[in-house]
């Protein structure tokens, strides 16, 4: 790490009211502020262990080691985090008060914190590679197509639940093959193709279930049916067949007259009837044959579609119940009785075609590519290839600003030019834009960001021998609309930067408060917020249907969009961060209610509800993170307390060795013991509760919520009730969810400083290190006068020195008796 510029003002009045014995509001500080006092809890509650003589974990720690903490700040860094997490001392070990811990944290910060006057801290971030989500999100705007990266790119290295750390990001020849796969298609995509083959695509129904019932995101007065997106790649006819609408020789669902329809962009393009008595006299008959005529209707349906990508809808009418004497005395919500009378979308949907096309009409992609067409060209005396010559260098150069992020130049031009006549000698003028898009694509002014260190990096110390240097206005955009949209930077931020007028603190604070506004901001909830808290991907916990035959992959769905909705709406509102965990509303839908023995919601549709249960508050009574933090068969306290500790707390705990025994299934013969009680078993060990005796009150206090996220009061295999009551590190008693998050979050930043934390090193691509930690305290307490909301947060870090500095790549140590 490099020092370069000062920190904020308020860390030299925290540190010299600390060195100097006051509180800095001008008062006496108290007794836990001073270095006698952090001396004096060292020697009474660490020095046994981390004495000469015992070297536990190879650190000794003594009083007379506070005259150098700033020259250990890595140590000291790692050491504040073990004691706001309660692990050090350990459990089973004479334990200091929490006000001890709070008066030697404050003043242990304050002291690191003491600026440099002169210098900032910038650390070094390699070139970084595009992400996958980051190529096609960038390759979406830039060519207004619908590139789904998870199915032409591989899956990234994450490191603390992110993709996009920069020195994780290798690059393999295999890596960058399929990188370039990927820009063909994307190119194919968005110029189309004039003279296309005949494709089939088809679409499986993987939600079967509660289709009696309308499904939320599909028209109003429908039931059941499918909805997915679908590319046509030129105008033309296109053939859809519905395969299977539950339409069998033994159902009773022709008994009465359904409606399907079929919906193209929002457009009815096909309705038909299925159903009464000539379909039912027709199977009756005939038999197999007869079905395989009444379906008949619903296959090759030809429908005339432009070239685009559009939502595809096939459901049916919703009818009442009462328009027909079968439906007369049935319950009232009996889904069951009401789907074995009512067709429903089985077998998906096939797509062939396109048919008779005419061509490509001008889609929004070729709208954004083409920004100017050859043949209506009028300048004299210029001939054909010269007009098409001129057209593809307008094109590329509009490409190129806004792939390369920068201004481009008549040479960047130039290197793309071979593309496109290569692509021209082979076919068409689109054909040589088609080449030519790819080009861009692979490129890897598109491909990297990099950082460029200056011939001579700037020093802003004259003793200093690894200066940092500041980034340059273009880098700086970069770095900023990657951090809050995932993608390159818009017009108003690249000619803000081209003109050299963002590289102040100012003007970037400026510029992120209106990205923020944007509504690709809320690239900010999906990769960063749910991947830090490992609740992105719900399907990596697959329940036990024999255990939870209640769970579907329709509530998976549910839970996957409530924390999604609810994280969107404390992030994007602007509310305090802390709310992710304290709020008491969420985002639930008729389903998910009732899987939460909530009553008052009816509907398919997600709707915002006020939870009054305190249980359901915040991320720790949500189905994401309770399903997520269990295994397939049951709960897990110990998964559950590691996860709170390392998403929410900041103090990941040590992890396992690798030979420790994790099973807690009762062993044959013995009858069966809630998982409390084998737990208190196997952390009756020495070695094992040094850690368990942390994490597993943790997860104990949740321990009501089953591996589905249902609340439960009785544990049905050991035929005994819930114990959630469980005694923290600290020594304070809770009894459950509610008083665990008092506990753990009531009145202290611990959650606060961790969102902080990680959004910063989300925000540089980089891990933390020691030296960045002072300015992540200084960003914590910047916002604290802003209710910590994430402007207030995103604010502090894009003004930091860490965000607008890089240090120069640390330099490589020559072997022993090797010289430079």
């Amino acid at each position: 790490m490099t020092r370069a510029i000062s920190f904020v003002a308020a860390a030299a009045v925290l540190a010299t009211a600390a060195l100097s014995g006051q509180d800095g509001r001008g008062g006496q500080a108290t007794p836990a502020s001073g270095v006698a006092a952090a001396g004096t809890l060292l020697d009474t509650y660490c020095a046994g262990c981390h004495s000469p003589a015992v070297k536990a974990g190879g650190l000794v720690i003594e009083a007379s080691t506070l005259a150098g903490v700033r020259e250990h700040r890595d140590v000291w860094e790692k050491s504040l985090r073990k004691l706001r997490g309660r692990q050090m001392p350990p459990p089973g070990s004479r334990q200091p008060s929490q006000a001890e811990i709070d008066g030697f944290v404050t003043w242990m910060e304050a002291t690191l914190d003491a600026p440099d006057p002169g210098l900032a801290v910038a650390g070094h971030v390699p070139m970084q590679r595009l992400t996958r989500t980051e190529f096609a999100t960038a390759v979406n705007d830039l060519l207004a197509i619908e590139l789904d990266a998870a199915q032409v790119l591989p899956a990234e290295i994450e490191v603390h639940g992110f993709d996009n750390i920069a020195s994780a990001l290798g690059v393999s020849p295999a890596f960058l093959d399929q990188y370039v796969a990927a820009a063909r298609a994307a190119a194919r995509l968005a110029v189309g193709e004039p003279t296309p083959k005949v494709s089939v695509a088809a679409y499986q129904q993987h939600e079967s279930g509660d289709q009696p019932l309308h499904t939320d995101g599909l028209p109003l007065g429908t039931r059941g049916g499918m909805k997915f997106r679908h590319t046509f790649p030129a105008d033309g006819e296109y053939r859809f067949t519905i395969q299977d609408i539950g339409v069998d020789v033994y159902s009773r669902v022709l008994e009465t007259r359904h409606t399907l329809i079929l919906l193209v962009d929002g457009r009815e393009v096909f309705r038909q009837s299925v159903g009464g008595s000539d379909d039912l006299r027709t199977v009756d008959r005939l038999g197999a044959p007869g079905r395989a005529e009444v379906m008949k209707r619903f296959a090759d349906v030809p429908v005339q579609v432009k070239a685009g990508t559009y939502d595809i809808v096939v459901t049916f009418i919703e009818r009442a119940r009462v328009e027909s004497d079968e439906f007369i005395g049935l319950i009232a919500g009996d889904a069951f009785s009401r789907g074995d009378r009512e067709p429903r979308i089985q077998g998906g949907v096939q797509v062939v075609g396109p048919f008779n096309s005419p061509g490509v009409s001008e889609t929004p992609s070729r709208q954004r590519v083409f920004v100017c067409h050859p043949e209506r060209e009028t300048a004299p005396g210029r001939r054909s290839a010269q007009r098409e010559g001129d057209c593809a260098r307008r094109i590329a150069a509009n490409l190129a600003r806004r792939a390369f992020r920068r201004p481009v130049t008549d040479a960047d031009v130039d290197s793309l030019m071979p593309h496109f006549e290569t692509g021209r000698k082979a076919g068409s003028f689109d054909s040589g834009i088609q080449h030519l898009v790819a080009a861009v694509l692979v490129s890897p002014d598109f491909l990297f960001r990099a950082i460029r260190t200056p011939a001579s990096a700037v020093r802003l110390k004259a003793d200093t021998t690894n200066a940092a240097f500041p980034l340059s206005d273009l880098e700086l955009a970069s770095r900023l609309s990657f951090f809050l949209w995932s993608q390159g930077p818009d017009e108003a931020l690249l000619d803000a930067a081209a003109a050299g007028k963002l590289r102040s603190p100012d003007a970037l604070r400026a510029q992120a408060l209106r990205m923020l506004g944007d509504r690709r901001a809320s690239a900010l909830v999906r990769n960063f917020a749910l991947k830090w808290l490992d609740v992105d991907n719900l399907k990596e916990v697959e329940p036990d249907p024999n255990l939870f035959p209640a769970f579907t992959d329709l509530l998976r769905r549910d839970m996957a969009t409530e924390i999604q909705q609810f994280v969107a709406s404390v992030l994007l509102e602007d509310r305090s961060v802390g709310d992710l965990v304290t709020a008491d509303h969420t985002f639930i839908n008729e389903r998910l209610a009732r899987h939460y023995g909530i009553t008052t919601v009816l509907g398919p549709q997600f709707r915002r509800v006020t939870l009054p249960d305190a249980r359901r508050h915040g991320v720790l009574g949500k189905g994401a993170v309770l399903l997520r933090t269990s295994y397939g068969d049951r709960t897990s306290p110990v998964i559950r307390g590691a996860w709170v500790m390392d998403k929410l707390m900041g103090t990941p705990p040590t992890p396992p060795p690798p030979d420790v025994e994790t099973d807690l299934s009762t062993p044959k013969g013995e009858a069966p013991k809630t998982l409390r009680a084998r737990l208190e078993s196997h952390r009756s060990k020495a070695g094992c509760n040094q850690c368990h005796g942390v994490i597993d009150p943790i997860g104990l206090a949740l321990e009501n919520f089953d591996a589905i996220g249902r609340w439960r009061d009785r544990d049905v295999d050991a035929r005994a009730p819930i114990d959630a009551k469980t005694t923290l590190p600290n020594g304070r008693v809770v009894d459950g969810p509610a008083e665990l998050r008092a506990a753990l979050f009531g009145g202290r930043d611990l959650f606060v400083r961790n969102f902080t934390e990680k959004l910063t090193m989300y925000a540089l691509g980089r891990e933390l290190e020691a030296d960045d930690m002072p300015q992540v305290r200084a960003i914590l307490r910047r916002s604290g006068t802003q209710n910590h909301t994430l402007s207030a947060i995103v604010s502090g870090i894009v003004s930091s020195d860490a965000f607008r500095y890089q240090s120069p790549p640390p330099k490589a140590t020559a072997p022993q008796g090797q010289k430079d």
